[in-house]
């Protein structure tokens, strides 16, 4: 019954964590990495980087305490831990021989520069003509909502749309396990299914993971790619900016609605509201969700009220559709339709979840949300699935006497690598692990009895 392998979205110290420890100090000689990263420090950690701040010197490890009077040990313990997982502040000896602290060089002089002003600007000195068309912030959401769906239904509707997303955000997608290949057509998997359930914050961020993660099999830098999405989220919605050297980037950004530009040789873009959020996902910061559109009945019809053609194909994955009306649809929950999801990899768990996630207010007043009927009956159709199991194995057959078959099966049980045995017949089938053992022994006993 379980819902296969669960998603984990990495945050941002968990992914800067992970990285050479060359790429996080050149990381670190970017202002806005350094600001993006000391915003999402929990507050006791914020107080130790900004004491410390402008402090020329290590300071004394021991009289840390004295600057969180009022602190619990275990705010404590979690400040320290989370700045010396990033490697923000390490560990010296003093010359009295005592342990001090001291932050990381590159970090300081950047978190500086964010704070106090200073160094060159983010973007370059590029000067910009006024656009004659300014966008409003009205139509930058519209147009970062609108690219961002199609990338969600190009992983739904197999290949319709496909005009409309990039063979390189194609190919990631399918890299990631998000969507499976068939032919020229694809579905979805566990792993989208689950992507899909996210909130459009976490959506980006983890999708975002997975470029950075390919970035430099594309040619891209990674330090650089990292460090612009930092300042994209500092950036302000309706204002516009210079691509400078990031014109490969700022295309791919473009395609899934991060950024708008006028045409792909434009110097200039607008950054969407996606790409100033999205970060809040990768803070562990709460986003909003936005209202359930499912009616879920106990005879097993499901009722949509959506217009919303995402959500229609979504719930098209493991309902059939009876009747669509203007902003209403009906379905019906199935064996069959079920089934169907289930060979594409979506469990009972994540068809429940997602039913639950996205139930209309009304449904969410009834406690269970999920009538115990379909959740009941969702189960007990995946189980069906589960009745047989197949393993590789190997046959040994045409014994000469039952002694040989019966010292060959005695060994392979003392191993523990039968699978099904026929003693009247003489037929013996053990697993692909122990059938090496299992040969070399069979072998060996024939040469010592000159068989």
């Amino acid at each position: 019954m379980g819902g296969g392998e669960k998603v984990k979205i990495r945050n941002i110290h968990e992914y800067i964590q992970k990285l050479p420890q060359t790429t996080q100090d050149r990381l670190y000689t970017h202002p806005a990495t350094c600001l993006a990263l000391f915003r999402s420090l929990t507050e006791t950690a914020q107080q130790y980087v900004m004491r410390l701040l402008f402090i020329g010197q290590p300071f004394a490890l021991n009289k840390l305490t004295s600057w969180a009077v009022n602190v619990r040990e275990k705010a404590n313990l979690d400040a320290t831990k989370q700045l010396k997982s990033v490697r923000l502040w390490s560990v010296v000896k003093l010359d009295n021989g005592t342990d001090g602290v001291t932050l990381h060089p590159n970090f300081r002089k950047g978190l500086t520069t964010a704070l106090c002003g200073g160094g060159m600007s983010w973007y370059g000195n590029h000067q910009l003509e006024p656009d004659k068309k300014p966008k409003t912030v009205e139509f930058l959401d519209s147009y970062a909502q609108e690219r961002w769906e199609c990338l969600l239904q190009y992983m739904v509707q197999g290949n319709s749309d496909s005009d409309k997303v990039s063979p390189d955000i194609a190919n990631l997608l399918l890299q990631s396990g998000m969507i499976n290949k068939h032919g020229s057509e694809h579905a979805i998997t566990s792993t989208g299914f689950q992507f899909l359930l996210l909130n459009t914050s976490s959506q980006i961020w983890y999708f975002m993971l997975k470029y950075l993660d390919k970035c430099d099999t594309i040619g891209l830098n990674l330090t650089t790619c990292l460090a612009f999405i930092f300042q994209l989220s500092f950036s302000t919605l309706g204002k516009v900016y210079p691509i400078g050297s990031h014109a490969t980037f700022v295309q791919h950004l473009r395609q899934i609605g991060l950024v708008y530009q006028r045409k792909h040789t434009s110097p200039w873009f607008y950054p969407t509201r996606h790409a100033i959020d999205f970060l809040s996902a990768g803070s562990n910061k709460s986003a909003e969700r936005k209202e359930g559109f499912i009616v879920v009945e106990t005879n097993f019809r499901i009722y949509a009220y959506t217009s919303n053609e995402l959500d229609i194909a979504l719930v098209a994955l493991f309902a059939e559709t009876l009747h669509r009306f203007e902003g209403f649809v009906v379905g019906h929950i199935t064996r069959e339709s079920v089934q169907m999801a289930l060979q594409n990899g979506i469990s009972a768990k994540q068809i429940l979840d997602f039913l639950e996630s996205h139930a209309h207010p009304q449904m969410l007043k009834c406690k269970p949300t999920i009538p115990p009927t379909i959740t009941d009956q969702m189960y007990l159709w995946e189980m069906e699935r589960s009745r047989l199991s197949t393993e590789e194995g190997v046959l040994y057959s045409q014994f000469l006497s039952d002694a040989d078959f019966k010292v060959v099966h005695e060994y392979a049980q003392n191993i523990g690598c039968v699978q099904w045995s026929n003693v009247q017949k003489r037929l013996l089938v053990v697993n692909k692990k122990g059938h090496g053992d299992v040969k070399k022994y069979w072998k060996q006993y024939k040469k010592e009895h000159g068989e």
